[in-house]
């Protein structure tokens, strides 16, 4: 009987007791490693123009490889390679031109980053290879490209999938925090700072939440694409609402799922021959990405 009992209390105690082990989320990349990332972003947004509304939904679904090329100490070498990029845009009712054949464009489109031990970039090649095989011989699209794939920005499609976890193992209830800055699509800038918690751990799988605070900070006004004469005089963006929730699995020791949901109110100010024109905005988005060893396209 005292068996059976003591037997009996250590089933049910084991559970809590590995809950307060402290638990490691890293990477943890081989050398000729392919991994997948499939990210799926909703975007509602509505303008304020001139005493109208005007309501404008964009889907955009993207694949990229990530190829482990060398892993050394303080130094590991990734290749990404867009392989999707698919947009669809409805304005007023109306579809937008010009986006249909961005798949085409980026399909393809390949840099590589050096990361040292923290997962952070360190080095870009072949930045300008790849915004050129985007852009074209489209000398407007080059500007727009130079803006949207900055060298920070660029960084930051790889840092967002591999550099999100804590320096140190983690128990269950605690946090961690970090700050990314990026150019905000050649408006200016935007600070994230998150705060990251390990939720809870069930078998091999950690589950995080994510809470966390977006600031923009306004650029020259020089957006690319603009006509002549045509500047942003203000942008004045703030996030509401910023949660997410992240999957990390421990054994195989990489990232599987990252879910955002985002809401920003702000406005924004266009000028032209001494005039100002605003526009007020509303958007609201969701943001899934996914990691697997499995192509999402033919797998």
């Amino acid at each position: 009987m005292r068996t059976a009992l003591a037997l009996a209390l250590a089933v049910a105690l084991a559970p809590a007791a590995r809950a307060d082990e402290p638990v490691t989320l890293k990477w943890n990349l081989k050398e000729g490693e392919t991994l997948f990332a499939k990210t799926v972003s909703d975007m509602d947004m509505t303008m304020g123009l001139l005493g109208n509304d005007v309501e404008v939904k964009m889907k955009m679904t993207g694949v990229q490889r990530f190829k482990v090329l060398s892993v050394k100490q303080g130094e590991t070498k990734i290749e990404m390679t867009l392989l999707a990029m698919e947009m669809k845009m409805d304005a007023a009712g109306m579809e937008l031109p010009g986006i249909g054949d961005l798949n085409d464009k980026v399909k393809g489109a390949a840099v590589t980053a050096v990361l040292n031990d923290e997962f952070e970039v360190t080095k870009l090649e072949g930045r300008k290879k790849f915004i050129e095989k985007i852009a074209g011989d489209d000398k407007m699209a080059l500007q727009m490209m130079e803006a949207q794939f900055s060298e920070v920005a660029l960084g930051q499609m790889f840092t967002q999938v591999f550099a999100f976890a804590p320096k140190k193992p983690i128990k269950v209830g605690e946090s961690w925090t970090r700050t990314d800055k990026a150019p905000a699509a050649g408006l200016g800038e935007v600070e994230v700072k998150q705060k990251i918690k390990l939720d809870s751990v069930k078998g091999d799988m950690a589950k995080l939440t994510i809470d966390a605070d977006m600031k923009f900070k306004q650029g020259d006004g020089k957006f690319p694409g603009l006509p002549e004469g045509v500047k942003i005089s203000k942008f004045d963006m703030k996030a509401d609402k910023f949660t997410g929730t992240a999957t990390f699995d421990t054994k195989l020791g990489r990232l599987t799922e990252n879910k955002q949901n985002m809401s920003m109110t702000g406005s924004m100010s266009m000028s032209f021959a001494g005039q100002d024109v605003d526009v007020k905005m509303k958007i609201k988005g969701t943001t899934t990405a996914t990691v697997s060893d499995k192509n999402p396209i033919t797998d």
